[in-house]
């Protein structure tokens, strides 16, 4: 049994996706089931994630993904997060424990 390789072409808006590294980031789910590297995600990250294109590697966003997890089983439910705030540290290379982020990335409501 034998590998074969599929070559496709897709045509997405400037705003449908991101791209990291060898990876694309995307809110058409259609597009899961082509393409393994095609990750599904929710609008708000896509926005986010646009806003740092460029200065993300595939590291930066796992290394997000696991700390998002951290933080909402650690903390309360009703906190939220300043992704950007974590993202712009991330991308720094700074090395925080999860209690800083929970300390220091609150979202504050006014």
């Amino acid at each position: 049994m034998g590998k074969i390789n599929f070559t496709f072409n897709i045509a997405l808006d400037e705003q449908e996706f991101v791209r990291v590294d060898d990876y694309i980031f995307t809110t058409r789910e259609t597009l899961r089931r082509e393409e393994p590297k095609v990750q599904l995600i929710c609008e708000k990250f896509l926005s986010t994630l646009k806003e740092f294109e460029g200065q993300l590697t595939m590291k930066i966003v796992e290394e997000y993904l696991l700390l998002s997890k951290a933080l909402d089983q650690t903390c309360s439910f009703e906190n939220n997060w300043d992704d950007k705030k974590i993202l712009t540290e991330l991308i720094n290379g700074a090395d925080h424990p999860v209690s800083w982020y929970a300390r220091n990335c609150k979202v504050v409501c006014v």
